[in-house]
This record gives structure tokens, sequence and C-alpha cells, in this order.
């Protein structure tokens, strides 16, 4: 298994920056939409962004930072 990284083709445009209070603003998102977020440090931007694919935090480089209950 390789480690990942968020993909440079694919960009950040059009994903949410949450920022410094990513912890509360990713819980808002989760009850809004009933799922489960998780939240990873983008090193392209340097921001904060959110994924629903939980099942594949492993292969990424970086771990989570934040899962939503």
């Amino acid at each position: 298994m390789t480690d990942r990284i968020p993909s440079i083709e694919r960009g950040c445009e059009g994903k949410a920056n949450l920022g410094r209070g990513f912890r509360k603003s990713a819980d808002r998102l989760a009850k809004r939409h009933g799922k489960r977020f998780g939240v990873y440090f983008c090193p392209h931007c340097k921001g904060h962004h959110l994924t629903t694919k939980l099942e594949n935090a492993g292969l990424y480089s970086r771990s989570l930072l934040y899962v939503t209950q």
C-alpha cells in the first residue's frame, strides 16, 4: 500500500476551506446533511477540507484531523 496525498489535479476550487474552526463547522455540516465527515489538511492550499471517504483515511500520508460523530 502506498501513501497518497490529496490530488493536485482536482485542486481546491469548489472545496470548502473550514479554517481554524474546522471542528465546529464540520459538526454543523454533518448535522445538516445527516452524514459523517472527516477533516484533512490540504498541503496545496494549506486549508482544511472535508471528505466523506472515511474508509480510505488510512491510505493517505496524513491522517484525518477530525471525524464527526
